[in-house]
């Protein structure tokens, strides 16, 4: 499915990027070029997920997407 999206620059979000499968889709995105906006509720597991990260630039946002006042 991936395979077939393209775009010059092309950038995804992805929610509870922290851990699991949020994690592995960053990685395996990151090391097809695409950059990232990565969210999670806490910010030290993201930041441990992003460190190794190739290209981007990539963005983190703390917060709580099921929660409108975070």
């Amino acid at each position: 499915m991936l395979d077939g999206m393209n775009s010059e620059n092309p950038v995804v979000v992805i929610t509870g990027a922290s851990r699991g499968l949020g994690a592995a889709l960053a990685i395996e995105l990151a090391a097809r070029g695409w950059r990232l906006v990565l969210d999670a509720r806490h910010a030290g597991p993201l930041h441990v997920v992003t460190a190794d990260l190739p290209g981007g630039p990539h963005r983190i946002v703390v917060g709580d997407v099921a929660d409108p006042g975070h």
